[in-house]
Parts: structure tokens; C-alpha cells; sequence
């Protein structure tokens, strides 16, 4: 099903490329679902998209496809052009940002975080764009397949009116469609083989779209993997942190087990930023500087090492669950990711299962 989707059936853009490269990444994010048919809503896929997208639109843009003309109007490649346009020049006047083609995942992820560092102008625009990016994933949702419409992923519904196990987060009226077990199941355990035959796919349909000047498959290829090299300083998220370690709250590196003081410690993306951006405060956890910098750097612990930091952990999750200044953040992107809000010990337990996941599926560096 997945070599037909990609390399068989007829395409007129990269929208199959892309429905599947998210599908492939959201199965990433939730490897624990019960077995069954996932409810993916579309906002999840669009999402996934506005980065995917990313690296095609702004000051070049790259064609997505040929521009048909209709009641005499040139039509755009992909219908929401103009909207994500909008979304990256809004982004790179930011005095952090610049306009690099793995930025999509930076503003993503701190549009889901919604810890207020964007401008109230730039989460509408990005709102928007999200939108006009759900109506494009209609199509490849309903065309998918051959032999008619909706033959492999169904017809869209309210999540709450499919069967099937929702993601994390989902609402009950979005518009959603469902995904085959057998599919999802296939997109886990095939995770870094499907990444690569969507890139490859993706690649070789660009060098053939008629445009100029002239796109490779090599230079499609580099941006659709480029990896984001900034940061968004994460200034809240360390002054709580900080503020736990004034208050005398005990809080140790997890990877070190050294004790850590409010002036020296660094604030660590348990998941690398360059693997997948995420600033959700259960990926964010104090370390030792040194360690941090020198020894794990944009690695995941090997499961050994994540074995031995459970204790440190859960008494980190635990500290932010009782600080009045993070636990309404902390809870809301626990059940965001999760589903629910979790106990320190029991969330411990699944972040390292995620943190596993990923570092399997998708062949990260381990120590």
C-alpha cells in the first residue's frame, strides 16, 4: 500500500508525499497507541505540513507541481502558498530567527506550546495558514487509492463519530478521517525506511516539475532533511526551573546524578531540538552544563542510561507538578502528548518508552 501510494499513483503536486511523511512522523509521536484504527484529525496533518512546506515558499519558491490555469487564473502549485508565505516572513523578523529551511519546526513548536513568546499578529497568521493547509489535506485524503474516492482512509467525520482510537488532543468535532491498523502499524515499525522513501519520492518528483531555475533532486533532498541549528530561547521555562532551585527544591541531572544550583545548570531537550523539535516541559529537563554540552549534546541516552535515570525523573516531574508558576503548563502538554495528565512516576515511565521510540525509529545517536 505505502510503494503504491508513493511511487504508483498518479500525482499532480507532493501532496501524497507529504500526507504520508506526516502520517509517518505523528505515528512517531504517539508509538503506544492500543492497537486499532488511529483518528487522525487534520489539523494534526496540517501541522506536519507547514514544516514540511516550509523550505518551498518565501522569497524562493520552489513549485510543488504544474500551475494549471482555470477561468483564465494561474493557479498556485499547493492552494495555501500565499498563507505559509505569509507565516515565514512574519517569523524571520524576529530578532532569533532567520530564514533557514528547518524554522517551520521551530515556530511549530512554540505555536504548540503556546507559552506566549509569539506575537499575538504572527499566531493568527500561523492559525490561518493552518486552516488553509487542512482544506489541502482533504484531497489527498479523499483521493488515496485506486478504484475511487476515500478507499483507504475513509470519508472525513467529527472525531467523535469514528471508530478508532483518537491522537492525543484530539477534539471531539474536529474534522478528522481514520487510519488502517494495519497501516499505522506499518508506519511504526517501518518508521525510518517510509521517511526515506518519501524523501526519495519527494526528491525526483521536483526535478521533473518544469520550472526555473532548475530544481534537483539533491537540493530537494538537502531541505526536506535540514535540521534546525537555533534556538528559541526558552526564557520562561528556565526562570521556573530557576526559581525551584531558589526556592531549595532539590533537583538533580539525570544523566550525572550531580545536585544542581539556580546559577549553573543548562535547561536540556531530552529529545534533541535537530531530532525533533519539542518544547513541551516534560522534553525539557535542568542538567549539568558540562554533560549537557560535551557528553550528550544533540544524542538520546542509550536505555541504560535512561533505565538509571527514572528516580531523577519522576522527581523532576514531580517538582513541576507542584510549582505553582509551571504545573498548569506541565499538565496541559503531559495530556496534549499523552492523553491524560500522568503521575511523576508513571510519565517517567513514558518518556523514556518515547524517547526509545524515537531514538529506534529513527536511528538517532545514542550513548
Amino acid at each position: 500500500m505505502l510503494a503504491t501510494l508513493l511511487r504508483h499513483e498518479a500525482k499532480s503536486n507532493t501532496y501524497k508525499f507529504a500526507l504520508i511523511r506526516a502520517l509517518n512522523d505523528l505515528a512517531l509521536d504517539h508509538p503506544w497507541l492500543p492497537e486499532g484504527d488511529v483518528v487522525v484529525p487534520l489539523r494534526r496533518v496540517a501541522e506536519r505540513w507547514l514544516v514540511s512546506y516550509w523550505p518551498f515558499v518565501g522569497e524562493r519558491e520552489i513549485q510543488q507541481g504544474a500551475r494549471s490555469r482555470r477561468d483564465g487564473v494561474l493557479r498556485q502549485d499547493i492552494s495555501f502558498r500565499a498563507a505559509l508565505t505569509q507565516v515565514r516572513l512574519a517569523w524571520e523578523t524576529l530578532p532569533y530567527a532567520r530564514s533557514h529551511p528547518a524554522d517551520g519546526a521551530l515556530l511549530l513548536a512554540e505555536y504548540q506550546a503556546g507559552r506566549g513568546r509569539l506575537s499575538p499578529e504572527l499566531r493568527t497568521l500561523t492559525q490561518q495558514a493552518l486552516v488553509a493547509i487542512a482544506q489541502a489535506v482533504k484531497q489527498p485524503v479523499k483521493f488515496a487509492g485506486t478504484g475511487g474516492v476515500h478507499k483507504v482512509f475513509g470519508p472525513l467525520a467529527p472525531v467523535a463519530t469514528l471508530p478508532g482510537v483518537p491522537l492525543p488532543g484530539a477534539q471531539p468535532g474536529e474534522l478528522a478521517f481514520a487510519v488502517p491498523a494495519t497501516l499505522w502499524q506499518a508506519l511504526q515499525a517501518l518508521s525510518l525506511w517510509v521517511e526515506a522513501l518519501c524523501l526519495q519520492q519527494w526528491s525526483l518528483f521536483i526535478e521533473r516539475v518544469d520550472q526555473r531555475p532548475r530544481v534537483t533532486r539533491g537540493e530537494t533532498f538537502t531541505l526536506l532533511t535540514a535540521t534546525p541549528d537555533a534556538r528559541v530561547p526558552l526564557t520562561w521555562e528556565r526562570n521556573q526551573v530557576r526559581l525551584l532551585l531558589l526556592e531549595g527544591t532539590p533537583l538533580a541531572c539525570p544523566w550525572t546524578g550531580h545536585v544542581l544550583c539556580a546559577d549553573a545548570f543548562n535547561l536540556d531537550h531530552l529529545i534533541p531540538v535537530s531530532v525533533h523539535p519539542i518544547n513541551e516541559l516534560w522534553n525539557l529537563v535542568p542538567s549539568d552544563p558540562r554533560h549537557n554540552q560535551h557528553v550528550k549534546r544533540a544524542r538520546i541516552p542509550g536505555e541504560e542510561r535512561l533505565r538509571r535515570a527514572l528516580p531523577i525523573l519522576t522527581q523532576t516531574y514531580a517538582a513541576y507538578t507542584a510549582a505553582p508558576g509551571m504545573a498548569v503548563s506541565f499538565q496541559e502538554d503531559v495530556r496534549q502528548r499523552f492523553g491524560s495528565v500522568l503521575p511523576a512516576p508513571h510519565l517517567a515511565q513514558e518518556v523514556i518508552r518515547i524517547s526509545d521510540a524515537v531514538a529506534q525509529a529513527r536511528n538517532v545517536p545514542r550513548y
